[in-house]
């Protein structure tokens, strides 16, 4: 899981507008967080797990919670002079579905979206969360578990 967690925050690096890749271990609850804005926090709430056999696993439904926050510092008015910069964090939300939505390192199934929800937050700072699911193969390999993509099986009809 931990190489999954580094493959996606080596993904959204190259996001710049990001100023801060981290997981997400409760920053944002911080009446000052020790994040750089606009940031980016991962985490998986839970994972269910199924048998396959032999000690195997298929981790399923994974929900790969990315939390984007930024600091509000432009107001949004309808007569505010630059009221387009108030609404930036919707152009990194985009950025990060059209850079990971249906992508895969090879390691677990291609990120699909499921759920964006606002997130109340206080101090001024604007949150959204983006949920997207995933699923991998875990096998137990001499005291070790691997990680497996699931297999593609391709049928061809004549």
């Amino acid at each position: 899981m931990k190489n999954i967690f580094l493959s996606i925050q080596g993904k959204l690096s190259e996001i710049t507008e990001l100023k801060h890749i981290d997981k997400n271990w409760g920053q944002l609850l911080y009446e000052k967080p020790p994040v750089k804005f606009p940031c980016a926090l991962l985490d998986i709430a839970e994972i269910d797990y199924s048998q396959l056999g032999n000690l195997a696993q298929t981790a399923d439904d994974v929900a790969v919670e990315i939390t984007i926050a930024n600091y509000r510092l432009t107001p949004s008015s309808g007569k505010a002079p630059h009221k387009q910069n108030s609404y930036a964090i919707f152009s990194i939300i985009k950025d990060i579905h059209q850079l990971i939505h249906g992508w895969t390192n090879g390691e677990f199934q291609p990120l699909i979206r499921v759920k964006l929800k606002k997130v109340e937050a206080a101090y001024g700072y604007e949150i959204y969360r983006v949920i997207y699911l995933t699923a991998w193969r875990e096998f137990k390999e001499y005291g070790q578990v691997s990680v497996h993509l699931t297999p593609e099986i391709h049928a061809t009809c004549e």
